[in-house]
């Protein structure tokens, strides 16, 4: 599955389709490069699967749904997610090919798919949110933790915020999300101000992204992960804080106060309405107060 000039003449026709839909997802759909990588790796491994049990990597025609099928049941004890995107990989792929006329059916639709254990997302107290706050000892770690605790953004997206995106005297930030998706944020002033803070000491260099490492260049994820680590650290709360966790906080507080659950969805960028709609689910101290008001019926 490697690009080389020398493996590109040695890839069969299955293989082939593999890079030409990797391209499509790549070029046209404008998919994120880890997106591109997991359905690499996905497509890859059920290469390799075919090439154990067949002996060889026979042509996307000859795959049934049968063999599909059989190549589910082998994934059995590994997470529910984990399968149902594999699944949902091959899918996708057999219906680009479909798409394209080259196959008559897609043998991977509707597989059944695993059942999934619902997750209620995890969230930080008020109290822990101001302890990290508290605990970012420059103007870099506080601007960053306070766009993911106030504004909801994804990891990736703190990453891809740039010069030109920010409205800081209107306290607005053009987000570029998942998908190539953009949405419209607004800042609190707190933020706002601790970008601003933090633009008075950023590296100087030829890069349009806001944050930036201290030899200058675009922050990776793993950056980010350090970064909220340290920040964990010297807050001394001794509970393991995510990325995504701040982001669960920003909504989970959002909906505790009341706001309705499509605003929410567009604030979090969420394209599914039922994904924000675990929020609803996971706020208990709201079904504690909604049972109070039931209180009378007891005497």
């Amino acid at each position: 599955m490697r690009q080389t000039t020398e493996d590109a003449t040695q890839r069969t026709a299955f293989e082939d389709k593999i890079e030409q839909f990797l391209e499509y997802q790549k070029s046209y759909r404008s998919h994120s490069p880890l997106t591109i990588a997991t359905y690499r790796c996905d497509l890859g491994q059920f290469c390799g699967w075919l090439n154990s049990r067949l002996g060889r990597l026979p042509e996307p025609a000859a795959i049934s749904r049968e063999l599909v099928m059989q190549w589910t049941v082998q994934l059995a004890g590994l997470a529910s997610a984990t399968v149902c995107r594999k699944i949902s990989a091959l899918s996708t792929f057999f219906g680009f090919l479909v798409d394209l006329g080259e196959l008559d059916a897609n043998p991977a639709r509707r597989i059944p798919l695993p059942k999934r254990a619902g997750r209620i997302p995890s969230a930080i107290s008020e109290d822990e949110a101001q302890q990290l706050i508290g605990a970012a000892d420059s103007p870099f770690e506080r601007a960053i933790l306070l766009l993911m605790l106030t504004a909801g953004l994804r990891r990736s997206e703190v990453g891809a915020i740039r010069l030109e995106d920010m409205d800081l005297d209107n306290q607005a930030l053009l987000v570029r999300g998942k998908g190539a998706k953009q949405r419209m944020v607004p800042l609190m002033p707190q933020t706002a101000e601790a970008i601003l803070n933090y633009l008075a000491v950023r590296p100087a260099a030829d890069q349009p992204y806001l944050f930036l490492s201290p030899q200058g260049r675009r922050l990776a994820n793993d950056y980010l992960n350090r970064t909220l680590r340290r920040i964990l650290a010297r807050a001394g709360l001794g509970k393991r804080i995510t990325p995504h966790m701040l982001r669960h906080t920003f909504a989970t507080h959002l909906v505790r106060n009341g706001v309705d659950v499509r605003t929410v969805q567009e604030l979090l960028g969420h394209a599914d309405l039922e994904t924000t709609a675990n929020y609803l689910h996971s706020d208990t101290r709201a079904k504690e107060s909604a049972v109070a008001l039931i209180a009378s019926l007891t005497g």
